[in-house]
């Protein structure tokens, strides 16, 4: 096996480890930890599953860039 070989299964397996890192650190801290956050809120006796709370963070982080987005385009007028 030559060394580029080793070198280039190396390399593609950290970058894979730091990209898995990468999606739950996004994913699963930012975007279902909101949608949690947001059902505890409002049903505090029900525990949300895991769908609902990823349904319920994008649509937050949605609702929230267009929001930004329309405030931008307001104070920039």
């Amino acid at each position: 096996m030559p060394i580029g070989e080793i070198a280039g299964e190396a390399l593609g397996g950290i970058f894979r480890v730091v990209g898995r890192l990468v999606f739950e650190i996004f994913f699963e801290l930012i975007i279902q930890g909101t949608g949690h956050v947001l059902i505890r809120t409002f049903r505090p006796a029900h525990e949300p599953s895991d769908k609902a709370c990823a349904v319920v963070g994008l649509l937050f982080w949605a609702a929230a860039g267009v929001g930004g987005y329309l405030l931008y385009r307001a104070a920039a007028a």
